[in-house]
């Protein structure tokens, strides 16, 4: 129950105007994604080591998720937050989230990930139709999520239905 509170809380998250904004997104971003890890579920394989957050194509994400998860833990997993230049560079991750900046690259980066448990989560509207599982909109200065399950499916992830009850509805 904490948890669904937790991310009900996230899911109206004030944003601010002006030059905040670009911190305050990455910030709840940053909220967001570390409660997605605790929402979906990964298979037994993926339950030991590190539990690795990759980031490609946004150094606010990046540097936001990093100071947010520091010293917390999915399970008994402590969290790593990598961060990629290049689809080349992507490693084995739960989650990755990519930016803006490298969503040109986004089918270069599907490729890459392919055989990974990873959750794929982007911050462009529309790319769940192209294999990310998860998409960050704003509406009405309030971030928000769009969930394609089946896109979890592919890669033996298993979303919580109380996270698909939160995910905005077109």
């Amino acid at each position: 129950m904490k948890k669904i509170l937790i991310v009900l809380s996230l899911i109206s998250f004030p944003l601010f105007a002006g030059l905040s904004q670009v911190s305050s997104v990455s910030q709840a971003q940053s909220m967001f994604i570390y409660n997605f890890s605790r929402l979906i579920q990964w298979p037994a394989g993926s339950s030991t080591g590190e539990f690795i957050i990759g980031v490609i194509g946004d150094n606010e994400v990046y540097s936001s998720l990093s100071s947010f998860v520091a010293n917390k833990k999915v399970g008994a997993q402590s969290i790593v937050v990598k961060k990629f230049d290049d689809p080349q560079s992507i490693s084995r991750c739960q989650i990755l989230f990519v930016g803006d900046s490298k969503i040109s690259k986004f089918p270069e980066v599907i490729s890459r990930i392919q055989g990974f448990n990873s959750l794929v989560i982007t911050e462009k509207r529309g790319m769940i139709n192209s294999g990310s599982a998860i998409d960050f909109i704003l509406i009405e200065d309030k971030l928000k999520f769009i969930i394609n399950t089946e896109n979890a499916v592919k890669y033996n992830l298993t979303v919580s239905k109380s996270l698909e009850d939160m995910a905005y509805k077109n």
